[in-house]
């Protein structure tokens, strides 16, 4: 089991477009939290200020708009982050609603995660689309 690093090689970049348009973009890394008492793997997921997150504690939530705040708009956000990030990573210990991880577990069992993701980012994009209501 790895740690989690900032290193951009040890991440992986989602492209959630489409082919018309590109982003957003989620970056994750499976690892361990070293301050973890039990190493655990998990997939985190690196947010716009530069922390880490365990992506279930998001996924458990059952509001997909709570999910915003994981992307990065476009690729260049994605580079400028790992430029600026140094040192050991920040990692922010979030809860998990285990109730809202089975229920979003068992709704993945049904789906293609792929496309689940390219629908949450079609919302995404309605949601920060410059004509959306604000």
């Amino acid at each position: 089991m790895r740690n989690i690093t900032n290193d951009y090689r040890e991440s992986q970049v989602l492209d959630l477009g489409t082919a018309e348009q590109r982003g957003p973009f989620l970056v994750t890394q499976t690892g361990v939290n070293p301050a973890d008492t039990i190493p655990k793997s998990k997939m985190f997921v690196l947010r716009p200020d530069g922390c880490w997150v365990d992506f279930n504690a998001y996924a458990s939530q059952g509001k997909p708009e709570l999910m915003d705040e994981l992307v990065f708009r476009t690729m260049a956000e994605v580079i400028q982050k790992f430029t600026a990030l140094m040192g050991k990573p920040r990692i922010l210990d979030l809860a998990v609603n285990e109730e809202g991880l089975k229920a979003w577990i068992e709704k993945q069992k049904h789906g293609n995660p792929l496309q689940a993701a390219q629908a949450w980012a079609a919302e995404y994009r309605k949601r920060h689309s410059p004509h959306a209501e604000r």
